[in-house]
């Protein structure tokens, strides 16, 4: 399972992807994706720990070779850490940042829930939906989240739409009196200052 280690790791490499707060906060101990709850919890222990137990209790563990080659970014990732704790990286400050990082996602999360929840209205057959003006009233990051949400749960799709088309279709929609285009699955249209999205046919 995940540890500590892979928490490191996935803040790196999150980074090297231009991920956003959300991205670089996502992995949790416990989250759920389309009603699953997903569990991660060795997340607090560190790789030594988990080796030294392993060894303890049933005398070996495994290795897995690919952890050794360096054509995977995160072996590179994981010798680049190694380097930057030679020079002092300090975990416990480490966690702290993440800790922070992570409150801050948390507090924009709820925004996020407030905005689809008194900006929008659905359609009875949740098939479509319409945005009221107050809906792009928001921070960018709210907007930017609130509007991949919608077009995710209307679209019916497991991933969301790429965050730089979903940064593309609210300066459209910013910019122009009416408009219609399509995105994952969805048909979004303006109409007199109104924006409907609904699912493409």
């Amino acid at each position: 399972g995940h540890h500590l280690d892979d928490l490191f790791e996935n803040f790196f490499i999150r980074i090297l992807r231009g991920s956003g707060l959300n991205g670089l906060v996502s992995l949790d101990k416990k989250k759920e994706i389309n009603n699953v709850n997903l569990i991660r919890p060795l997340l607090n222990f560190d790789k030594n720990d988990l080796i030294y137990i392993s060894k303890y209790i049933f005398g070996s563990y495994i290795e897995d070779p690919s952890n050794k080659d360096d054509k995977f970014k995160r072996v590179k990732i994981r010798n680049f850490l190694k380097q930057l704790e030679l020079e002092g990286l300090d975990r416990k400050k480490f966690l702290l940042t993440l800790k922070n990082l992570k409150f801050a996602d948390e507090t924009i999360k709820f925004y996020t829930k407030k905005n689809l929840k008194f900006n929008t209205f659905f359609l009875k057959d949740k098939k479509c939906v319409i945005l009221k003006k107050e809906f792009f009233y928001q921070s960018e990051e709210v907007i930017f989240r609130s509007f991949t949400e919608i077009i995710k749960f209307i679209g019916k799709k497991y991933y969301p739409a790429r965050g730089k088309k979903i940064d593309q279709l609210i300066k459209l929609i910013t910019d122009n009196s009416s408009l219609r285009v399509t995105l994952g699955g969805c048909v979004i249209k303006k109409v007199n200052q109104t924006i409907i999205v609904s699912k493409e046919q």
